[in-house]
Parts: structure tokens; sequence; C-alpha cells
């Protein structure tokens, strides 16, 4: 996939911020591209951060189990969030070719179990840019 100077520059940071885990790089690089447009600057950073928050409870909600302290609470939250994520995509996605906006309605947003495991690793990846924007004290003007 071809994408911009600057973001091909970017995957390569975050390739090395992540220690080589990104595991759906083309699709990153498609979000970041989109997010470009100042129109979606805030949609791509709500997106990273409502993706750090699924990655984060995800790891959480595994480690403490269903009947873990506080688990429905964040089981709840988790699924609000989710949904919040499906629209910001769906939403970058509108001026996306129509390929690229099928691949990702088929892979990330359906809400059967392969679509959530496929939407949860684009938000590892997704988080890695908002860990990337926090580490470096960057502001949006700056990250794009």
């Amino acid at each position: 996939m071809q994408f911009s100077p600057a973001t091909e520059s970017l995957l390569s940071e975050l390739d090395v911020l992540s220690g080589g885990t990104l595991g759906r790089r083309d699709d990153l690089g498609m979000l970041l591209d989109l997010g470009r447009a100042p129109a979606r600057r805030q949609t791509l950073e709500e997106l990273c951060f409502q993706s750090k928050f699924l990655h984060r409870a995800y790891g959480i909600m595994n480690r403490i189990g269903p009947n873990g302290e506080g688990y429905d609470r964040l089981a709840s939250e988790f699924a609000r969030s989710l949904d919040h994520a499906v629209a910001l995509i769906t939403g970058m996605l509108k001026d996306a070719p129509a390929d690229a906006r099928e691949r990702f309605e088929r892979t990330y947003l359906v809400m059967t179990h392969g679509g959530v495991e496929s939407l949860l690793a684009l938000c590892h990846d997704l988080a890695w840019y908002k860990n990337w924007l926090i580490d470096a004290g960057r502001t949006r003007a700056e990250s794009t």
C-alpha cells in the first residue's frame, strides 16, 4: 500500500517504538493518511484515545476474569468504547476508496468474534500512535 512520505516515516517510527509489534501496519497507515485531513484530525485523535482505552481494558478484563472486582462495569465501558471506535472508523472511511471501505467493514466493523479480535489488533496499533503522541509531547499540528 502506498502512503504519503510523512505517513511512511511515522509508521517506521511506530515500528521501532512498538518493538516491531504492529500487526495491522497498512490499515494503521491508511487511517493515519486519512487523519491528515483537517476535518478528520480530531476524529483520529479520538479514535486513538478510544483505542488505547480498549487495548488496556481488554488486558485488564482478561487478567481479572469475569468474576473479578469491577469486571461488569469495565465490560460495560468497554462495549460503549468499542461501539464508539466503530463509529469513528466508519466516519473516517467516508472518503476512502470503496475497496478499502469494504475491506474495513468486513475485517473490523462486523461485530463477530473475529471482527472484534481484528478491531482490537488495530486498536493495539492505534494505541502505539497515541503513545507516540504522548511520549513526544506532540501537538496536533506537530503530528501531521
